[in-house]
């Protein structure tokens, strides 16, 4: 059985983790969290003194971490510690660049990277249910797909390292774009007397319907509850993402840079830590 090191067990890596181990994979990890390192432990995980024993002794190594500073420390430790033949999983959203520039400097030690970014929410983590896209080496998906699918159901081939960063990316901002747009949509909607329940009935079967009209209206911004799932802050960070691409390759995005300053907004006025379906509330706030 590969001995597979986990690092990062937040709120989106803490359930994938825990799925690896009920589904009976040998994980480790290391944590300075002590609850999430227990929890981990007691479903049948092991503890690790450090992220360098992880790279020297593992044979995979999977990460999910908060951006790309915090995977580029990561590479350091692994380049300089992890052994010939060990395989990165990348599960971080982040620039595609920059996960391409990890696996070029790796290279020369035997150690291959997987860009693998996820979709699903904490949801789809806990039920091992995520959309994992992957890029890499086709041949190398094949030989480590059975541990894919032990966190996700759905696995799409992107192509290349940085591919899959880079479709996960566009998605965001689409989903980000929707989520704004549909939160003016209902604070005019309910303005003009509408009901939530008329408003959702007719545009899901109209052309105005999307996933995040048909799913995230009713549960977060028609309720008011905006428990995270995906925070807001999280979600700012990925349409900066997409901005920061857009630039570098000089592409044309008036739409997108809205919706990056919308979410900055909202973050600024202390939504960042709820979902990101919470820039309703801020949406609400400035209706007066």
């Amino acid at each position: 059985m590969k001995k597979i090191g986990f690092i990062g067990l937040g709120k989106m890596g803490l359930p994938m983790a825990l799925c690896l181990c009920r589904k009976g994979f040998s994980v480790w990890t290391c944590s300075s969290k002590e609850e999430s390192q227990r929890s981990v432990e007691e479903a049948g995980g092991h503890g690790a003194p450090d992220y360098a024993w992880m790279a020297a002794e593992c044979d995979v190594l999977i990460s999910i971490v908060p951006a790309d500073r915090e995977i580029l420390e990561l590479a350091q430790v692994v380049e300089d510690r992890g052994r010939e033949g060990l395989v990165w999983i990348e599960m971080t959203s982040a620039m595609g660049t920059t996960k391409q520039a990890v696996a070029r400097s790796l290279e020369h030690k035997g150690i291959r990277l997987m860009d693998a970014p996820v979709s699903g929410g904490v949801a789809g983590a806990e039920k091992g249910t995520l959309t994992i896209m992957v890029g890499a080496d086709e041949a190398l998906l094949n030989e480590y797909k059975e541990v894919l699918q032990g966190m996700g159901t759905r696995i799409f081939h992107t192509g290349g390292v940085g591919s899959a960063s880079n479709v996960k990316m566009l998605n965001q901002m689409l989903n980000a774009a929707n989520t704004a747009i549909a939160a003016e949509v209902l604070c005019l909607s309910r303005k003009l007397g509408v009901d939530d329940e008329v408003l959702s009935r007719v545009v899901n079967q109209s052309s105005g319907g999307s996933y995040i009209f048909e799913r995230n209206v009713p549960k977060y911004m028609m309720t008011g509850d905006h428990t995270p799932g995906f925070r807001l802050d999280l979600m700012k960070k990925d349409v900066g993402l997409f901005t920061e691409t857009a630039k570098e390759k000089d592409s044309f995005f008036p739409v997108s840079g809205l919706i990056a300053e919308l979410y900055k907004a909202a973050s600024h006025r202390g939504f960042g830590d709820q979902n990101y379906t919470a820039i309703h509330k801020w949406y609400e706030e400035n209706e007066d």
